[in-house]
């Protein structure tokens, strides 16, 4: 059973945090200044992964991390349908109900992939 974090593990986990926040910021001020395509292509770029592996490597080591690291590469999948509804959506429903359609999808394939990769660990 994992201890509960120190001060300093907390101090981490907000540092970790404002990172993520960070890069959203960056990617809101893209697409406010016009340029969809980039940000729309720096949200696939591993800026938040790299740092995510390299915490969960650093504090947990190769094995938690390859777990982690497969169960992200499934991921794809949830992901792409996700996209793919929401694009087959917008402009044809209102943008939430698009938006809460894909999330809808993309949990059921993301729930379905937990259940069969949490067997395989």
């Amino acid at each position: 059973m994992p201890a509960s974090p120190s001060a300093v593990g907390y101090a981490d986990i907000l540092l970790k945090s404002a990172l993520g926040a960070l890069l959203i910021a960056v990617l809101l001020i893209l697409a406010r200044l016009g340029r969809y395509v980039i940000a729309g292509l720096l949200v696939s770029v591993p800026a938040v992964s790299l740092y995510v592996w390299w915490w969960v490597g650093k504090e947990h080591g190769p094995d938690t991390l390859r777990i982690s690291l497969r169960a992200a590469m499934w991921s794809a999948i949830p992901w792409v349908i996700y996209l793919a509804v929401v694009y087959a959506l917008v402009g044809r429903v209102p943008l939430l109900l698009a938006l809460a359609a894909g999330v809808v999808a993309w949990l059921i394939v993301a729930a379905l992939f937990a259940v069969v990769l949490q067997g395989r660990s």
